[in-house]
């Protein structure tokens, strides 16, 4: 099996990678709006979900890039993951701890609502924290960077009108 660096990076591999980054990407970028809307604890995890499979393709082709640009979308794919893991992990709690409510004793229901009301506080903190972060991509233009590097998936023949 031959490794990305005996590949030749100008070749087929690369234009492969660049369409499936710039689906990736369009995947996160899709899901961000229901994560900044805050409704449902799923958009959270969707972007989650959508950034660990971009870092997993970015991984694969990190050879066949220019490194002065690719290192930093790359890292900016690892830190969206990262950086909503706090909101994700309290969502994951509360779910938890709510259903477990319903099968608990009176007394130890007080214990759980209080544990509850601490998860909420720690989730608005982390919220806060997330909604700082998406902003700071969305002013530095990271999605359009992310569309100038790869592609647009959206568009007919994304991957081959890419810059790199």
């Amino acid at each position: 099996m031959a490794r990305t660096t005996d590949l030749d990076p100008e070749g087929p591999f690369r234009d492969g990678m660049r369409g499936l980054i710039a689906t990736r990407f369009a995947a996160v970028w899709k899901a961000v709006p229901v994560a900044v809307a805050g409704v449902d604890p799923e958009g959270v995890h969707d972007v989650r979900v959508a950034s660990r499979r971009l870092r997993a393709a970015m991984d694969v082709a990190a050879d066949s890039f220019p490194e002065a640009w690719y290192r930093e979308l790359h890292a900016v794919a690892k830190a969206i993951t990262s950086e909503l893991g706090e909101v994700r992990d309290r969502d994951v709690m509360l779910a938890f701890l709510t259903a477990e409510r319903k099968s608990v004793s009176p007394n130890e229901s007080v214990g759980i609502d209080r544990l509850i009301h601490r998860i909420e506080h720690e989730r608005e903190g982390a919220r806060e924290h997330m909604l700082a972060f998406l902003a700071r991509l969305d002013s530095n233009d990271v999605q359009r960077e992310s569309f100038r590097r790869f592609g647009d998936a959206a568009s007919p023949g994304a991957a081959t009108q890419a810059g790199g």
